[in-house]
């Protein structure tokens, strides 16, 4: 099998091509975990305990593919630490997705379908693929037919996952965003735009992935994985970031904030396990088409100062 139930026997341009993408992503992760440690001011909150343990997970899976297609390990041991990686890499961004949901909309039961749906595929896709990939991989041959069968539908499931949260903030983003942002200027539009085409380049890395895993690629698939994770994680980091910063500037001083450059941008993201505070920054008036906003200082988490 190719990687189902242990190392894999590949050409040297295929092994060369698995090992890049493993470096890629390990050096993706590194970039990651330099960014939290910088623009967080104190490590606490939903935000940054997702962003870490999705880092963590994607360097985790990355690893011990490596060492158990390249049969550099035990193989049993490295299969569950690629199942545990693999739920901080994959249910890990959803979370850090939902977690900033409350940046786009003022709507409380669509962070409650989120978090659901999260909750929902973790136990339908995540636990049979694992009892059947630690059986397989056990001695259990009965289990390798199905797995091969699982593993797709679970792939797909979670692309339809991502791409629904997507959806959603592309949706929120063009509706009950767009109009506070308007009211931010030409840094505002650029902020718009950037959370449509970041959202749109997840949708696409997560058909390129579904395609290697149709494709009968299985061992490039799980190696390609990691890749794509990481790059979706560094490209929601930096756009929700940003979201975030446009959305705390007053109009009247937008001028200054087009001269703060990512790296000066320090955030302290705090998040309430109560689904009640899961609201925009915003209160929405009712009934108005302007949806004139307010901003709640009680949530916002504070900047270092780099101004007047």
């Amino acid at each position: 099998m190719a990687g189902e139930t242990g190392p894999v026997e590949i050409s040297r341009a295929l092994a060369m091509v698995i090992a890049g993408f493993f470096a890629l992503a390990c050096w993706n992760v590194l970039q990651i975990m330099v960014s939290i440690f910088i623009t967080f001011r104190h490590y606490h909150g939903l935000y940054f305990w997702s962003m870490l343990i999705s880092a963590l997970g994607i360097f985790l899976h990355t690893i011990s593919s490596f060492l158990r297609y390249f049969a550099l390990a035990p193989n049993f041991p490295m299969c569950v630490l690629i199942c545990i990686g693999w739920y901080a890499m994959v249910t890990g961004q959803s979370v850090v997705l939902y977690s900033r949901l409350h940046l786009v909309t003022s709507y409380d039961r669509y962070s409650r379908w989120v978090l659901c749906m999260i909750l929902i595929n973790f136990c339908v896709l995540h636990i049979p693929t694992t009892i059947l990939f630690l059986g397989s991989n056990h001695g259990v041959n009965n289990f390798v037919a199905p797995f091969n069968v699982y593993e797709r539908i679970q792939l797909a499931g979670f692309a339809i996952q991502e791409t629904i949260i997507s959806g959603l903030y592309i949706w929120e983003a063009m509706t009950t965003l767009r109009p506070i942002l308007a009211m931010k200027g030409p840094r505002g539009q650029r902020v718009v735009i950037n959370l449509i085409l970041v959202n749109a380049i997840a949708v696409l890395l997560d058909a390129s992935l579904l395609t290697t895993e149709y494709t009968d690629h299985f061992d490039v698939q799980t190696t390609y994985k990691p890749v794509v994770y990481s790059i979706k994680l560094i490209l929601e980091f930096t756009v929700l970031n940003s979201l975030l910063v446009v959305i705390r500037k007053n109009p009247s001083n937008l001028e200054h904030v087009h001269q703060l450059r990512g790296e000066e941008i320090h955030l302290e993201p705090r998040w309430s396990g109560d689904c009640s505070h899961n609201t925009a920054d915003f209160d929405f008036s009712p009934g108005n088409s302007d949806r004139s906003a307010r901003p709640r200082s009680s949530r916002d988490p504070p900047l270092k100062s780099h101004g007047p």
